[in-house]
């Protein structure tokens, strides 16, 4: 008997842990559902904002391209809580019927062995069992088993019906659990009836934009252009700034050799030390590792928003046949939305490009942020700025949209800010 309870124990046991990693799984996939919902509902008002102007365009695509991914990906994560939760129904109600199959068979195991006990003995109640005991000591020994005995079947009893209520309740739980989700497959119906919508949408935009190619190329080139003219300025300005390091880790350098009494035997125009010299001060080197440290984990330039053309090469949304080429990344943003720095450094440049607004870029050791397209600008040149300050407010273009664009670079090696920035 005390094997099947053990036995028993053990399978309860193994229910929980069971039990505690559903959770976790359950937790994650409704935490994954809530952010996609609230990405859906700020789209949809980027959307609107976008759609206020009279001319369709090719912000109004890429802005419907998005809701699109952001709704396929919602219905997907509801389909996996429904698939997960309706499996673990079944299956705890298969354990349940498996833990009852074994209490009743302990019952009945048990109760054979009462019966049998009371036919060794001969006796037919406990009060004869008692008092047939031939001496006091003998009527204590029964009466002490028998009171044991009484007392071993209600502890049996009560762990086994205790167990089976747990399970009976956390099925109760699941089957709950079951019709929220069942819920949520018809709120997946009215997703998929808008995400069809939605395709009609933006193949009514494509079509509107048809026959307007030669337009859209014009504003291409002259977005190549304005991206170009910012990518030259970066480059120069990086490029002072790293000679401006180099500069002053050989002054430090060659500050503290001379004072160290070394020796600066000059070898052409280099000295024997100055080929030794790092390209950076300790203290650059410092910042640049702080920087690096945070991939992966670096918040986004804005409180709220979508990545509306992401980094590299990739074909144009509209135009066939046609390579957009991106340094950093666009993210769209509702209107009003102000630009953030994504860590603390120093204001190194303000720089005005044309087709491109207002660009700050931040030093952070060797590491470098950009931040372009903006309106106003709430910083000065020099100035320290620290994680999530504001560093100005992302304007508006011509189509409607409020986005910013930006950039990391390493030096003058261009980073694609996706891999740094917090998922």
């Amino acid at each position: 008997m005390k094997k099947q309870i053990n036995k028993i124990a053990f399978i309860v046991l193994f229910f929980s842990i069971a039990l505690n990693s559903l959770g976790q799984t359950k937790k994650d996939l409704e935490k994954q559902r809530k952010k996609t919902e609230e990405e859906i509902a700020l789209t949809k008002k980027i959307l609107k904002e976008t759609k206020n102007k009279k001319q369709q365009s090719i912000r109004e695509i890429v802005t419907i391209s998005r809701l699109i991914e952001k709704r396929e990906e919602l219905i997907n994560t509801i389909n996996e809580e429904i698939v997960y939760v309706n499996k673990d129904v079944e299956g705890k109600k298969n354990d349940i019927e498996i833990l009852n199959n074994q209490i009743d068979l302990e019952k009945k195991n048990y109760a054979k062995a009462i019966v049998q006990s009371f036919k060794s003995k001969k006796v037919y109640n406990n009060s004869l069992y008692l008092f047939a005991a031939k001496s006091f000591n003998q009527l204590f020994l029964r009466f002490r088993f028998s009171a044991y005995l009484n007392a071993a079947q209600e502890k049996f009893l009560f762990r086994i019906n205790e167990k089976r209520t747990e399970l009976e309740n956390i099925l109760q739980e699941l089957l709950g659990l079951k019709v929220s989700k069942e819920k949520l497959a018809n709120n997946k119906k009215s997703e998929v009836k808008e995400l069809e919508q939605d395709k009609n949408e933006k193949n009514k935009v494509v079509v509107a934009l048809t026959g307007k190619e030669s337009e859209l190329k014009k504003n291409l080139e002259k977005q190549k252009k304005a991206k170009e003219n910012l990518n030259a300025q970066i480059n120069a300005i990086i490029a002072k700034e790293i000679a401006a390091a180099r500069k002053k880790a050989i002054d430090q350098r060659s500050s503290t050799a001379n004072k160290d009494g070394k020796n600066t035997e000059k070898n052409g125009s280099q000295t024997k030390t100055d080929r030794n010299i790092p390209s950076v001060t300790p203290e650059v080197k410092q910042l640049s590792d702080n920087f690096a440290a945070n991939k992966g984990r670096l918040p986004w330039p804005v409180e709220k928003g979508f990545i509306s053309e992401r980094f590299g090469s990739h074909a144009h949304e509209k135009l066939d046949q046609v390579t957009v080429q991106n340094n950093g990344i666009d993210i769209q943003a509702s209107r009003g939305s102000n630009a953030r720095c994504i860590h603390k450094g120093t204001v190194t440049a303000i720089i005005n490009i044309p087709g491109m607004g207002k660009a700050v870029i931040v030093n952070h050791g060797e590491y470098y942020t950009v931040y372009s397209k903006l309106k106003d600008v709430s910083v000065s040149q020099g100035q320290t700025v620290t994680l999530k300050q504001v560093i100005g407010s992302i304007a508006e273009d011509e189509d409607g949209a409020t986005e910013i664009h930006f950039e990391i670079w390493f030096n003058q090696d261009k980073q694609n800010p996706e891999l740094w920035l917090a998922k």
